[in-house]
């Protein structure tokens, strides 16, 4: 059965390139462009891992993180945070994000989409 990957990123060329990605590599992918649209798609399809940018129009990353915990069926769902903020601000969030349950923390400048896929792979205990 193919995983679900549920990206969740305003910017659209990178949205697509995830995306592309993931389908290349035999996930099934469903898309958001701000936090309150990934918390719809939550309610249609239960995905096995969220992308999910931090700064985004509507509601950021950090609050539909904090929305999905208030959800008992949401809290479990693996999520890998992605941003380009600045290293103090990283930290700042961090450490918010950590105690929300975030898997990982990944810069999307120092990162390519080869890399988070196999961190995903990883956290999924997929063969990377």
């Amino acid at each position: 059965m193919r995983k679900c990957v549920l990206v969740v990123e305003d910017d659209h060329i990178l949205q697509e390139m995830y995306c592309e990605k993931f389908e290349m590599n035999d996930f099934q992918v469903t898309k958001a462009s701000t936090g309150k649209e990934g918390l719809d798609r939550l309610k249609k399809k239960i995905p096995d891992i969220i992308l999910l940018d931090v700064l985004m129009p509507d509601m950021n990353g950090l609050e539909m993180l904090k929305e999905m915990k208030k959800m008992r069926e949401y809290r479990e769902i693996p999520v890998i945070l992605l941003t380009n903020l600045g290293e103090s601000k990283i930290d700042m969030d961090q450490e918010l994000s950590f105690a929300l349950g975030v898997q990982n923390y990944l810069v999307k400048t120092k990162h390519t989409p080869d890399d988070v896929l196999n961190k995903v792979k990883q956290i999924l205990k997929l063969k990377v």
